[in-house]
């Protein structure tokens, strides 16, 4: 399966979480996930990948 979110470095050399799905940066409990550390985006990024993944294969189920 895909990644649905991905990083994107801004040309401020500060990272963002984008979705790939909407086309458009990710909003996640009212805080846009932008201007991080790559470090900081990089584990969002896992996060919401890992919870999209898992909430596909229920549905399939």
């Amino acid at each position: 399966m895909e990644d649905r979110f991905e990083l994107v470095l801004d040309p401020h050399d500060l990272w963002m979480v984008w979705d790939k799905e909407k086309e458009e940066p990710v909003v996640f409990a009212d805080q846009l996930l932008a201007g991080l550390s790559k470090s900081e985006a990089a584990a969002a990024c896992e996060v919401l990948n890992e919870i999209y993944k898992r909430r596909k294969l229920e549905d399939a189920a």
